[in-house]
């Protein structure tokens, strides 16, 4: 495995990571925006991007894992593969950025809010991965475009079938992080007397920009 092949792996596995802990953060700040009753629909619309932001991440890494799998079996053409990647790039890079956008505004203002080391490392890093995502996105748009509409109806189908698959999985996975987190914040709210963490929420992480 040559170098490059390894920090594509290393990249994929940095970014499944991240979805976990973004949807186990949502998870988090949902459990810990409950136990105070707190009514700001900022802070729950971020809490529920974080969790979305999880399962459009892990769905995008579950997709490409299992295209390549299936590629590399002989059991989808690599005209099917291409499309993947170009559907995951398009469709599911879009809700990246969306998601993205609203945990990357929240954690700037928590950094404005508490500032300290970890927020403001935070809500930099969401900023620079926001404005890489973006950039790679128009750049992008365009070849990945191309490569969708010249795709035959056969090899759509066969991608199509792996990225449900993908979904599935991915939805297994982002529900039991969301779940361990909200329990998690539920019971540690009802041992330290309702004392949230930062604004009621837990810090959230962008992800590195798709190629």
């Amino acid at each position: 495995m040559g170098l490059g092949a390894i920090f594509i792996v290393i990249i994929i596995a940095v970014d499944f990571l991240i979805s976990m802990w973004d949807a186990y953060a949502g998870g988090y700040s949902l459990g810990a925006i409950k136990a105070k009753g707190d009514k700001s629909k900022f802070r729950k619309a971020a809490a529920y991007s974080a969790v979305g932001l999880g399962l459009v991440g892990a769905t995008y890494v579950m997709a490409i894992v299992l295209g390549f799998l299936a590629y590399y079996a002989s059991y989808i053409t690599l005209s099917s593969f291409q499309f993947l990647l170009s559907f995951d790039f398009i469709f599911l890079g879009i809700l990246i950025i969306g998601f993205g956008f609203i945990i990357t505004v929240q954690s700037i203002i928590i950094a404005v809010r508490k500032p300290g080391a970890w927020s403001i490392i935070i809500a930099l890093y969401n900023s620079f991965a926001m404005a890489f995502d973006i950039s790679m996105y128009i750049s992008s748009f365009k070849e990945s475009m191309g490569v969708i509409r010249s795709t035959g109806r056969r090899s759509q189908g066969n991608a199509y079938m792996i990225i449900l698959i993908a979904v599935l999985i991915a939805a297994v996975m982002v529900h039991a992080a969301y779940k361990h987190g909200y329990r998690k914040a539920s019971g540690s709210m009802q041992h330290r007397g309702a004392k949230a963490q930062g604004s009621g929420m837990m810090e959230t992480v962008g992800r590195r920009g798709k190629s």
